[in-house]
Formats: structure tokens, sequence, C-alpha cells
């Protein structure tokens, strides 16, 4: 593997710069096997089966640069 592997385009205007407003009108994309969608974080219940496994993030990011 390589790093390259992971380069690709992203518009600027894709990229979230503030929380979503409402909070429950977030997105998010689900990937099934070779399948993709486009749905809303207040919908994720319905997304989940008995045994799957969430896993949350709440790291923070701080304005720096390297």
């Amino acid at each position: 593997m390589k790093l390259s592997d992971f380069d690709f385009d992203l518009p600027e205007w894709l990229i979230a710069t503030r929380p979503a407003r409402p909070r429950s009108s977030a997105r998010l994309l689900v990937a099934q096997g070779d399948r993709i969608a486009d749905a809303v974080v207040r919908a994720l219940g319905d997304w989940l089966r008995p045994g799957d496994r969430l896993v949350l993030n709440d790291t923070k990011v701080i304005p720096a640069r390297l």
C-alpha cells in the first residue's frame, strides 16, 4: 500500500466547516457491500441491526499548523 493510494480530489465546498443545523439533519454515508446510500443521522437506527457495533469518535480538532 502506498500513500498515493489515498489521494483523491475533494472540492472545498464539500468539506463541513461547522455543525449541521439542526444537528439531526447531519448527513450520513452508508456503505453496505457494493451499495452506497446517502442518509441523515436521525435515521441511523434504521440502518443498525442486532449485533452491529457502533463506534463513536469524540475527538476534537484544534486549530494548528504543523
